[in-house]
């Protein structure tokens, strides 16, 4: 058998190889990734936040094994690979430097638990809903409906305010009354219409709260400072302020509109000689 002939078959052999082990890397890291969700959904006590994350974290592992067998299958001699490999390694180095940065930034994203799937946060000034959390970028889906992806490394770095650390949350309206109105009797009223609302939450940690707001032009000011659940929040604004103006209305609490006091020091003879003749 001529040399080309049988070295094109050993290649052709290789390369065949390598395909299989590509296929059996794919094939082992679906397995343990139905594995570990299977065993965390059997133990109920474990919250896999992570899912689409781990199948990539498992695929990144599976075929940096597989690549490595693959370049010993391929190179027996890997002195002039490596050779090579180390001259190309401080270019390919500063290719991959932005990409690396979001792979290790995404895996310490995930390790401290930064940010969850469907969490409500703001990153960098973009709120919304987290929607996926890859290991180089996290998808966030804000509240008008756009999708906007960050990269790990901006994650990573940027204040995060994440508006449900818990299943509670402080909301507020703001009221004025008539500077004729009974102060005491105006707080006690917005008092009363806070607890009365159905969306309102009260326990011993969580009390709602009436601030002084300052002196307006034709009112009295106060903020009303309260705690509603997750799923009543946005709705919880609305009945507070249907609570305290139907209060306000049953005790006669004057809501005042903004009003204009206009002082004539001095009037234009011409205006009152007008005035006489009409």
């Amino acid at each position: 058998m001529p040399e080309w002939l049988q070295t094109t078959i050993n290649y052709l052999i290789r390369i065949g190889i390598s395909l299989a082990i590509l296929f059996i890397a794919r094939y082992l890291a679906k397995l343990m990734y139905k594995i570990i969700i299977t065993t965390a959904e059997k133990s109920g006590r474990v919250t896999l936040q992570y899912r689409k994350s781990l199948m990539t974290i498992l695929n990144i592992a599976m075929y940096t094994l597989g690549g490595f067998i693959i370049i010993s299958v391929i190179f027996t001699n890997l002195s002039a690979f490596l050779a090579g490999l180390g001259i190309s390694g401080i270019i390919v180095a500063f290719a991959v430097q932005e990409p690396l940065g979001n792979l290790i930034c995404g895996f310490l994203i995930m390790l401290n638990h930064l940010v969850v799937d469907g969490e409500a946060v703001e990153i960098n000034g973009i709120s919304g809903s987290v929607e996926e959390i890859n290991v180089n970028h996290v998808v966030i889906r804000t509240w008008d409906g756009r999708r906007v992806h960050l990269p790990s490394r901006e994650v990573w770095s940027s204040k995060i305010i994440h508006y449900w650390p818990t299943t509670i949350r402080r909301n507020e309206v703001k009221v004025g009354v008539s500077y004729s109105s009974d102060l005491n009797k105006v707080i006690n009223i917005i008092d009363e219409a806070v607890r009365s609302a159905e969306l309102v939450h009260i326990d011993d940690d969580h009390q709602p709260m009436i601030l002084f707001d300052g002196y307006a032009d034709s009112s009295i000011n106060f903020i009303v400072r309260f705690w509603a659940k997750q799923e009543n929040f946005l709705a919880s604004s609305m009945d507070v302020a249907k609570s305290i103006k139907q209060k306000f209305e049953e005790n006669k609490v004057e809501i005042p509109f903004n009003q204009l006091d206009l002082h004539i020091k001095e009037v234009p003879t011409e205006i009152t000689q007008n005035k006489e003749k009409i």
